[in-house]
């Protein structure tokens, strides 16, 4: 674990001042280039093996400066519901006995610093979730739990951006929850990927959702109902899991409606913070168009 106010070991994407897209890797307070593939599953790959101790992967680069990308885009985006008790009453349920998972789609990831924009028509409540984000570095088919854990490369922060009411819309006709999720920029992730080997002590570290400066989440991460092992090898009981794809794990109690103008932080002592400013407006400017005419 990195001393406080340090930086952690960790890959980001990084954009130069001539425009150019890299991952640049961090360590004891260093920056340094490597050679990886644009695709997220070569890193995840590569972040999957790290070890400390290991010797810098390239030359040193003056990267300090370098505007701060999302960190790859994911083959998959999958997400994990009411995996926090005090949430799952918070909104008049009990924990569920099965994991609830669902897509959260590549198309709407956006980095640190991007705003999240609520379009103008939107017509409902629209709510922060603070979560880690794990990112799979190997393949996963009816994994085990310790498998699954061991394919686990490194960890981010997301936040699973949800239109509240027009989430509870969808549950009551038995819908799915995809588009409540899933509007254009509805997913900050960032600001970088700590690999595992780095964070001796997940479970011990804390979750905090902040808005405008003021906490309205936090829980330790060992509260989680399903560990990301656990997680991980259960989807893997229904879907593939591949290098490159990640996993939002799950958001504590204390979500709360942001309105445009409100700066939202995610933050975890020991892999970072991430942070995104709402707006109104485009993308998806335009309304949903209704049933076509009779």
């Amino acid at each position: 674990m990195s001393a406080p106010g340090a930086q952690p070991p960790h890959l980001r994407r990084a954009r130069d001042p001539q425009g150019r897209e890299h991952w640049i890797w961090h360590q004891d307070g260093a920056d340094y280039s490597i050679a990886l593939g644009a695709e997220l599953a070569d890193a995840a790959r590569w972040l999957l093996a790290w070890r400390p101790g290991s010797a810098p992967p390239g030359p040193p680069a003056a990267a300090s400066s370098w505007t701060l990308l999302r960190p790859g885009r994911p083959g998959k985006g999958l997400a994990i519901g009411k995996n926090f008790a005090a949430h799952a009453r918070e909104f008049g349920s009990e924990p569920p006995e099965e994991l609830i998972w669902f897509p959260k789609l590549p198309d709407v990831l956006i980095g640190p610093g991007e705003p999240v924009m609520i379009p103008t028509w939107l017509d409902t409540r629209v709510d922060p979730e603070a979560e880690v984000v794990a990112l799979v570095g190997a393949p996963l088919s009816g994994a085990s739990e310790a498998q699954a854990a061991a394919a686990i490369a490194a960890y981010t922060l997301g936040n699973d951006v949800t239109a509240r009411k027009q989430q509870g819309l969808d549950r009551q006709r038995g819908w799915p929850w995809l588009r409540s999720k899933n509007l254009a920029t509805f997913g900050p992730i960032g600001p970088w990927w700590v690999p595992v080997t780095a964070v001796t002590d997940l479970g011990g570290l804390s979750l905090r959702g902040l808005v405008n400066g003021e906490v309205r989440q936090e829980a330790l991460l060992r509260d989680m109902i399903w560990s990301p092992g656990a997680a991980l090898s259960e989807i893997s009981r229904w879907t593939p899991l591949q290098p490159g794809d990640i996993v939002f794990l799950g958001t504590p109690a204390g979500v709360a409606a942001v309105q445009p103008g409100d700066v939202m932080r995610v933050e975890v002592d020991g892999i970072g913070a991430l942070e995104s400013r709402v707006l109104a407006g485009p993308p998806g400017a335009l309304a949903p168009m209704g049933p076509p005419a009779a």
